[in-house]
Order: C-alpha cells, then structure tokens, then sequence
C-alpha cells in the first residue's frame, strides 16, 4: 500500500532478472576536469563549481527553449522570463530536526553505518569504506544530533521552463532526469537526458538530490501537475546477504518500490523541506526546484562559473536569460562577465560576430563561413598587450596562448579551443558563433560534458564528423591567415611537408611518388625522409616510413653529437599546428630526449642511421606535415 504521508527512502537491491547499474554515477566525470587553456587557467572556478554551472543550466535552459520554441500565446504574448536560482540555506537549532526528519537524513546515516560495520576489515579506515560508496570522509551525516552544527542544502529553482512533465516511467521527463542514465537522447538542445545529475550529484557530499516540478496538465498524464522525488547516487554495496546498487529513493512507499508524491502529497513533502509550493495554474510557477543536500561548491566559484561558461547568453540582449546566486547569509550575486578582465577579448569578439561592422577594424577578423561550417569567426588582437606579452607564467596550465571559444545555440560556451602550437605569436583570441543549421550535428559529437566538437570517434555519425573536421578546420585556417598579416610566421626549419589532401589520397590508389629532395645549401647533416600514407578504414589514413640522418661528406669531424627530432603536426594553412602522436624506432645508440620525438646520440661520418615512424590515424580530410630536424650539440668544457 502507497503511504504518501510518511515518505521513506528505499535502496534498490541487484535483480538478476534485470539489467542494472551502480549509483555512482558521478564518477561520469570524475576524469574529466573542466578544461582551463591559456589565460583560462587565472583565477579559474573549481571543477565542480563549473560542472554544476554547465550541466544544471543546460537541461534548464533546454526546457525552457521548448517552451518558447512550442509556445502558442494563450492569454499570454510570450512565455515567461527564464530564470536559475542557487540558493544557500543553512539550518541549526531546535529546527534543524525538522529538516533532518523531512529529508529522511538518519535513514541515509542508518544505511552508511550498516555498511561501514559490514565492510569492515584489519587495516581498513572508515574512510576507504565511505570512499566505496563514493562518499567524503565527513558530512552532515556525522553531526545529525548536534544542533550547533548546521544542515547546510543549496536549492536551485528554475522558472520559465516546461517541468518535468509526462506520465511516470519510460515517458517521464522527471524519470529521465532523476532514474536513468542517458536512456533517451534529446531532439533538441545540450544532449541526453540524465546525464545532467552528475553535475549536481558532484556538487553534494552526500550524494543526494531531490526534486520536486510542477507542469501543465497533459492528456497522457490526467489529473497530475506535481511530482516530488529524491534520490541517492551511491556506489554499490553489501550488507549481509543484501547487495544493493547505490540507488536510493525517496517517496511514496508501495509494495515493489517507491513511486514520486503527486500532487498535494508532493506539495506537502515539498514545503516540510522548505521549498515554495508551485501552483500549475500560474504559468510562472511552472518549472521544477532542485535541493542538494550538504552541498561542496561555494557561492562565489558558481558565479565566476556561470561567467565563464555561459556569458554568451548571459550578455546576448536577444536572449532572455538570467541567472542569479544567493548566499545562506542573504548576499546576492549575479553573474556579470564584463567584471571578469580574462573574458573582455572574448567579449569583443562575440560583439564582432553577432554585429559585423561595416568597415574593417584594425586589429580584428571577422568572416562569415558557408557551407557545411556555416557560421560566423571573430579574431581579435592587442599587438601593444596581450598579443605579445613579455614573460610567461611559471605554470604550464597558465602559459597563454591563441584561444577561439566556440559557441551554438544555446549560448554556452562548449569550448575554449587552443589554436596552433603554444609558442606561436602574436596570441589572437576569437569565438565561432556556429549557425542554427549545424547545431543539431555540432550537438551530437559533443561528448557527455558537452565540451568539445569532436573530430574522431566511433561513436559519432561521419557526417556529423564532418561538419566538426570543417569548423575546426577553418577555424585553425583563419587564424594562421590573420595572425601572418600581424607578424610573418618564422620559416620551418629542415621541414618536408607531405603532399596536400588530393595528392595524398592520389598515393593511396597509385602508390607513393618520389619524394622532393631537401633544399639545398650550407648543411652539415643529410635527412632523407620517406613518409608514406596508408589508408586506415574507410576516412582516415596515417603516414609511415623511414628517416636517414648522416653527416656531409665535406663536415669537418669523423663524428657529431647529434638531437634528432621527427614531428607529424596538421597543416594549418602553411604552419605547423596540433601534433598527432607519433611512433619512432630509434637505431641503436640512440637514447630518447626529454622533448617529444627527441633522440640524442652520435652520427659517424659514412655511417648514416635509420629511423621508422608511424603516425596515430587520422581523418583523411587533414593535410599533414612531417618535420625531420638534426642539431649539433655544443659541448662545453670546463
């Protein structure tokens, strides 16, 4: 029997009959940290913070574009203004029971300590157990009964959406979210459904999320317009006989689980957790809130995440967008990016992309790509600052280089994509503002933490692919056309660049040609490198072959300590850009350097020496390049 006025968590047990999974489920990006290039990495907000800014944002704000895309007037001209809310609440006292009780925080602590006692061994702290279930070594779990200690939850409230509508199970937006894991993809927007939880579950150090939506009345779910639900993200685990997956559930209590409150039942658990009851009548109510409890993200690094992240929309006048954060003290912050000095370039860019001058403005680029890369790049410069600046940061993850954020419709930022290699000057920074039309296909090669365009994987359609080898390409075209007409590019030294693409893909059907022979001139090494394409597949192909080194027959020495140096990189429009791995076999005595494709050791006159290499596959639609060096070693004495 459903007892909806005593809500109860219930933890799912392992069911050989069924296909199951662990609850753990933020370990989804547990290996993936926010990506933080160049001048990205200065005063850059944690991981977590960004992730929960990132993927909470984006499943709202794709509800709430489909509300405005199938908005059909009613008594209204336009659908409500959306809105995010990140509230902090802390709860102490005499009071803090009450919210204990409400959101059944004692089972949780039970079902940890049962655990704990099952799981322990000689020489296993209680920390490595908690760590099994994907839990800190401390949360509000340990101090329930001490009331000077607080209960510390962050709601996040959206309005302006569609809720999480739909009759509960396979077509519920609400189970989708909550209870699967990327089960349905998503017709439009960020990506697929449930994958948006890691985001918060990450964000709380219990691992714990309700959540409780309001939506319209729909012919396939009569009489309902609230659904209240909670949820566990725990990793699997046994106490005694009982092996469970880490899922638990917080609702209604029937026979074979637990289903969400509806309605007034959903309204009553909802208030006793201190969340506003929503009414469906009042069309700005519609939406859904969301409590983590014992949040692990700050309110300041949310702020400086949403500015980081999702600035485009924030900034955009065309798009009604609003995100606000409140601390448990009663601050409120809102997110302002021209506050942030890092994004101003950025800023400027987006400004030249959505708004294209009349007239060229010095120091800039602005060109409207067609085709299957339709969109809009912006470049700029600062020849007299930052294009140029004087010294670098001591760490490697703040050495600034040429960026190009890369945005589609739903005016997040995917991406800030490092352009050529971190050396090359003069720096330019830029966005690609990517046209409706290749939305969709951009959309579904972004991987789950929808930060990149990817240009290799089995799991994306060819012809999604293409379109992101053609952006990216492009892009990387662009900035070496911009940045010669700044500053020459030095000339590559001992280079021998492989055939174009048409050229390369002649070879395949009729074997390799001969391969030009090295400049000539005042050289004291011979390199005779001898690359050869090979298809992989059906679209990519790899380069192969040997490299010669030896010493002119007119050089001064029998013998020469040597750095040998071979190098596979993209050609971008002239230059060297992103390098593909390559494999080298050195000959003996050879010893490998410490820079990539380095090797030391000792060319004799007569004696040349051999190298083979292969590249990593790549796609066929890239032209790249081979670079064969040889330098002397200067021997010093004391």
């Amino acid at each position: 029997m459903t007892d909806p006025t005593h809500p109860t968590w219930r933890w799912e047990e392992f069911d050989p009959d069924h296909t199951s999974m662990s609850g753990d489920i933020s370990k989804l990006f547990r290996n993936e940290p926010i990506k933080t290039p160049g001048i990205l990495a200065v005063d850059a907000p944690p991981s977590n913070a960004s992730v929960m800014m990132r993927e909470v944002i984006q499943n709202s704000w794709d509800a709430a574009r489909e509300l405005q895309r199938d908005w059909s007037g009613g008594t209204a001209d336009s659908p409500p203004s959306f809105d995010v809310c990140f509230e902090f609440k802390e709860v102490s006292g005499p009071s803090k029971q009450d919210v204990v009780a409400a959101l059944g925080l004692l089972q949780l602590a039970e079902q940890r300590s049962r655990f704990e006692e099952a799981a322990a061994a000689p020489g296993r702290d209680r920390s490595e157990i908690r760590r099994t279930l994907g839990l800190p070594p401390e949360s509000c779990l340990d101090f329930l009964v001490d009331e000077s200690r607080p209960v510390r939850v962050l709601v996040i409230t959206e309005s302006g959406t569609t809720g999480m509508y739909g009759p509960w199970g396979v077509d519920s937006r609400m189970y989708l979210a909550m209870c699967s894991v990327g089960y349905t993809p998503k017709l439009e927007g960020g990506g697929s459904f449930g994958y948006g939880k890691a985001g918060m579950i990450r964000g709380s150090a219990t691992r714990t999320v309700f959540a409780y939506t309001c939506f319209e009345e729909r012919d396939d779910d009569p009489g309902v317009t609230r659904r209240l639900i909670g949820m566990t993200y725990w990793g699997e685990h046994r106490v005694g006989d009982r092996h469970y997956t880490g899922f638990g559930r917080f609702g209604a209590s029937e026979q074979v689980g637990v289903r969400p409150l509806e309605n007034d039942d959903a309204d009553a658990a909802a208030s006793a957790l201190g969340l506003p009851v929503r009414n469906a009548e009042d069309l700005a109510e519609i939406g859904t809130t969301f409590l983590i409890v014992d949040p692990v993200v700050a309110p300041d690094d949310l702020r400086r995440a949403a500015e980081r992240h999702w600035w485009p929309a924030l900034e955009d006048p065309s798009v009604d967008f609003s995100v606000r954060i409140e601390s448990a003290g009663g601050d409120v912050l809102i997110p302002r990016p021209k506050r942030d000095a890092v994004l101003e370039s950025f800023r400027q860019a987006y400004d030249l992309a959505v708004h294209p001058p009349q007239q060229a403005q010095d120091g800039t680029f602005v060109a409207p790509f067609r085709g299957p890369a339709k969109g809009t790049l912006a470049l700029t410069s600062d020849l007299d600052g930052w294009s140029y600046p004087e010294s670098r940061a001591e760490s490697p993850q703040q050495r600034d280089r040429t960026l190009v954020a890369l945005v589609r419709d739903p005016r997040m930022v995917v991406e800030y994509l490092p352009v050529g290699r971190e050396s090359m000057r003069p720096l330019l920074r830029g966005i690609f503002v990517a046209d409706p039309s290749i939305d969709a296909a951009l959309r579904r090669t972004e991987p789950k933490g929808h930060d990149c365009w990817q240009t290799s994987s089995e799991d994306v359609e060819n012809a999604d692919l293409r379109v992101a080898i053609k952006v990216v390409e492009r892009i990387k075209r662009a900035v070496g056309r911009f940045r010669r007409t700044l500053k020459p590019p030095p000339r590559p030294v001992e280079e021998v660049a492989l055939p174009e693409f048409d050229r390369v893909m002649r070879q395949l059907l009729t074997g390799p040609g001969p391969i030009p022979a090295p400049p000539k001139g005042d050289r004291a090494f011979k390199i005779m490198p001898t690359p050869r394409p090979e298809a992989v597949g059906t679209d990519n192909i790899r380069v192969a072959g040997q490299a010669q080194f030896g010493l002119q027959d007119d050089f001064d020495r029998d013998e020469c300590e040597v750095e040998i140096r071979l190098r596979y990189a993209f050609d971008e429009d002239g230059s060297l850009g992103s390098d593909v791995n390559l494999t080298v076999t050195a000959p003996d005595g050879f010893r490998r350097g410490d820079r990539e494709g380095a090797f030391f050791g000792t060319l004799v006159k007569g004696r040349d020496v051999t190298f083979d290499f292969v590249s990593d596959p790549h796609s066929g639609l890239w032209t790249g390049r081979l670079v064969a060096t040889a330098e002397e070693l200067k021997v010093t004495t004391a």
